[in-house]
């Protein structure tokens, strides 16, 4: 983090935030859990930067816009921001127990800036993740079109295979009668003959 980045405290983010300070701690330990790392004074008190409450509006986003639970919700920004996280050393600011005592001052033209940049990266991810919806429309589409063209093939085949049954079907019945035709006719052309034969010698001994 650079010297000049400003810190919040834990009461300016739950200002922010418009969330109670123990929301805040149970938001902080989800995260935890799942590898992100957030400033610490000396005395190990929590302390945000721009990152964090970057981080925190898009988990409150998750939370209480889309009903992600904490650890659904900690799983994705951990693993978006996880590499972003603060590092561990900071400049000294009033810990938990000073702030008890002492009013929150916050510095309106930061704040408004950092209302700013968030609003830009929530706009962005918006746009990715209706983009990845209209993707995924866009898939479950073509799959359903590639399972239609399928089953269009899968009855043209089969309408094929039944024409190719059905000419070889013929093919034979045509063969068969072909043949039997052919053997009636030998055996008319041998009764013929036999009756010629036998007109033959008739006519020889009636001489």
């Amino acid at each position: 983090m650079s010297e000049y980045e400003k810190a919040y405290t834990t009461k300016e983010i739950s200002l922010t935030l418009d969330i109670g300070s123990s929301t805040l701690r149970k938001w902080c330990l989800a995260l935890e859990e799942k590898g992100y790392q957030f400033a610490r004074t000396d005395n190990q008190r929590r302390l945000f930067v721009e990152k964090d409450l970057v981080a925190l509006r898009y988990f409150q986003k998750l939370v209480q816009g889309e009903n992600f639970s904490l650890e659904n919700a900690a799983k994705v920004i951990a693993s978006r921001y996880k590499e972003e996280a603060s590092e561990t050393r900071t400049p000294p600011v009033l810990d938990d127990e000073e702030q008890e005592n002492t009013p929150a001052v916050i510095d309106q033209r930061s704040l408004m800036r950092s209302e700013d940049v968030i609003n830009r990266l929530l706009d962005h991810i918006e746009t990715q993740e209706t983009f990845m919806r209209e993707q995924q429309k866009y898939n479950e589409e073509l799959k359903l079109e590639l399972q239609k063209t399928q089953k269009e093939l899968q009855s043209t085949n089969l309408y094929i295979k039944e024409r190719l049954e059905e000419r070889d079907k013929v093919l034979m019945e045509s063969l068969k009668a072909s043949q039997e035709a052919k053997k009636e006719m030998l055996q008319i052309a041998a009764a013929a003959k036999e009756e010629e034969k036998k007109g033959f010698w008739s006519r020889l001994l009636g001489k």
